[in-house]
């Protein structure tokens, strides 16, 4: 009969236990929603794109491919750029506007979330730029073809040049060195992000090395404060086998790389300078006090931006005005006309 008061008791202790965490849980998700709205209203990273009238554009719609087509009025630069943007699955209007106003063809693409595509950023086939080199082929009139991504983005464009496909130049803004897991949903099995000829790209798991940086994030994550998932990048990166490192070495065009040594998304920094080393085509420009997303204004974001993204206003809007100087001046050379 004691037994069991002692174990009833033991039982009501956690009961209690798990009430008073949950109520903690709840206010600090309350507290940490209103402290740093970045968590409910995301970031506005380059801001909206602008319409305007010198531009037109035309839908992409293909089997596995998702975008649009801007063409100048003013045709000034031979070839085609093709843009994609990062893990929220965008196409980066703002950076294909802003070029296509500056006399380039565009294709500003998704590679994820339409249909047709893998709705989540998980098993993603890089063949789909296959679709996108079979409409250049049909609508732009030759000349080069520069590929730019950002974050994700710039992991799925390196992984394009680095197996070969049909991209005579790349650009990265906050790249990676390796590839890592799959945003899907995480069940028993963690999926790769990119899938080459069937099989998974090979990648750094989030499931390996120190279980203490898996905690912090799950906490911050259930208790609403903005993550920083920097730590978690660097552990999938110090214990991935060598199979998941990009590989620019053998790439024959020109690599332009811009990281932020403040970035507190991933290591993009460590990782522009490391692809540097691979050989002299490869460009990088790494930024003092600069995060993962080039904030044009800072002032202007919702607080919280500090914690995820990293850097300072100061900061992220020198490296956002550098980054599109030195771009549009690679740009107008790779894409000279004859």
């Amino acid at each position: 009969m004691k037994a069991l008061k002692v174990l009833g008791k033991i039982f009501l202790a956690l009961v209690a236990a798990l009430l008073i965490l949950a109520l903690v849980v709840v206010g600090l998700r309350a507290y940490n929603h209103h402290t740093y709205p970045v968590m409910s209203q995301g970031a506005g990273g380059e801001g909206k794109a602008r319409e305007e009238a010198s531009i037109s554009t035309a839908p992409i719609e293909g089997e596995q491919v998702s975008g649009v087509h801007l063409t100048p009025a003013e045709n000034t630069r031979p070839g085609v750029v093709v843009v994609y943007g990062g893990s929220e699955g965008g196409r980066d209007a703002p950076r294909a506007q802003w070029l296509a106003s500056e006399g380039f063809e565009v294709l500003s693409m998704h590679f994820f979330g339409q249909e047709g595509q893998e709705p989540l950023l998980a098993n993603v086939p890089l063949e789909q730029f296959d679709e996108v080199s079979d409409y250049i082929a049909e609508h732009v009139d030759g000349g080069p073809v520069t590929v730019i991504g950002t974050s994700k983005g710039a992991e799925f464009a390196e992984l394009l040049a680095a197996k070969g496909f049909a991209v005579d130049n790349l650009v990265a803004f906050v790249p990676a060195h390796y590839s890592y897991s799959g945003l899907g949903e995480q069940g028993r099995y963690e999926e790769p992000s990119f899938t080459h000829q069937g099989e998974a790209v090979p990648f750094g798991s989030f499931r390996t090395g120190s279980i203490a940086v898996g905690l912090k994030l799950a906490w911050d994550m259930a208790t609403g404060y903005p993550p920083s998932y920097r730590a978690t990048y660097e552990n999938a990166a110090e214990h991935a086998e060598d199979a998941a490192r990009i590989d620019l070495s053998e790439f024959a065009g020109n690599v332009l790389l811009f990281a932020g040594e403040a970035d507190q998304m991933w290591q993009s920094d460590v990782a522009a300078r490391e692809l540097e080393q691979q050989g002299e085509h490869i460009e990088a420009h790494v930024y003092p006090d600069a995060g993962h997303i080039f904030f044009a204004d800072s002032e202007q974001e919702p607080h919280g931006w500090q914690i995820m993204f990293g850097g300072t206003p100061a900061g992220n809007k020198a490296a956002y005005e550098d980054s599109r100087e030195v771009l549009l001046e690679r740009l107008t050379q790779w894409h000279a006309a004859e």
